[in-house]
């Protein structure tokens, strides 16, 4: 009975600090889907950047929490797997798509954690969303229900705060959007993002990683090492490609007109700036001309 309260509390309290959004997006439509992945770890796919999900007796663990709007659906999903205590949420990134759930959860009890870079950036990049309220340098572990979650700092990538979550006993990772495989990576180079970094960061992937890992995309589907090393391979290609390009004194135009990416395409081009040939081209550009 306490639980059913505490539920209904929780809801009450979702709806109350939802009730004055006024994001253009419609959310009414949005579906949480809870796949899971290995033991007690989950994720959650709803609408921007896939939630970790970790439950046992000691509570919920989270990784990010897509939009504010959604975090109704969000409660209403992890229910389904556990009625236990929201008590832990770790933000990959300073994007809202992952950290745009924050505020609320903050004030259903949940603790929030992210690197000092998402933090301030998030400041430097004038983001309305609420920042995690503790913050650490390169790494810190939660011990709960029953394992040990490491999260840690990898090269800037896709920012300049990524950071990856293992979950030692389940061997599972979650690399928020470092790893995607729904398009090209996306490289902020505003905000501290680097080509060269998304490389380093898919070896230090592969490194943390063995046969049976199963990883966790900020945005796609379950994967394999196989899966990452294609991804770094490929990325190593184009960054030769680029760099041969530079050398020949070819201009950032003519570098994204020289079809450079053509054989992958059809598989990884996004459409707009997120995920986009051309996106990805520029970032490497930025890297390595100096630009």
């Amino acid at each position: 009975m306490r639980n059913v309260r505490q539920s209904a509390a929780a809801a009450a309290t979702i709806l109350s600090l939802l009730a004055g959004s006024a994001l253009a997006q419609d959310f009414d439509s949005v579906e949480m889907k809870v796949h899971p992945v290995a033991g007690n770890v989950s994720y959650i796919e709803g609408m921007g950047g896939n939630i970790g999900l970790f439950t046992g007796a000691d509570g919920v663990f989270l990784i990010d929490d897509q939009y504010a709007p959604l975090t109704e659906k969000i409660v209403a999903a992890i229910r389904t797997v556990s009625d236990g205590e929201l008590r832990f949420l770790v933000n990959t990134h300073m994007h809202p798509d992952h950290t745009g759930g924050n505020e609320n959860f903050g004030k259903l009890g949940t603790t929030i954690f992210g690197h000092d870079n998402v933090r301030s950036q998030m400041a430097a990049a004038g983001y309305d969303e609420m920042p995690p309220l503790i913050t650490f340098n390169d790494n810190i572990s939660f011990h709960i229900n029953g394992e040990t979650v490491h999260v840690f700092k990898v090269p800037s990538a896709h920012t300049n705060g990524d950071v990856f979550v293992k979950f030692e006993g389940s061997n599972v990772v979650h690399t928020g959007d470092v790893y995607r495989t729904t398009t090209y990576a996306y490289v902020d180079t505003s905000n501290g993002g680097s080509f060269l970094g998304t490389i380093e960061a898919h070896n230090v992937l592969l490194d943390v990683s063995d046969e049976n890992t199963k990883i966790v995309p900020g945005h796609g589907v379950v994967s394999d090492v196989d899966d990452v090393r294609a991804v770094r391979d490929m990325l190593v290609v184009i960054r030769d490609r680029v760099a041969a390009a530079i050398r020949d004194g070819k201009s950032l135009q003519e570098i994204q007109a020289a079809g450079l990416t053509a054989e992958y395409d059809e598989r990884w081009n996004g459409e707009g700036r997120i995920g986009s040939a051309d996106s990805l081209l520029s970032a490497a550009y930025a890297d390595m001309a100096g630009n």
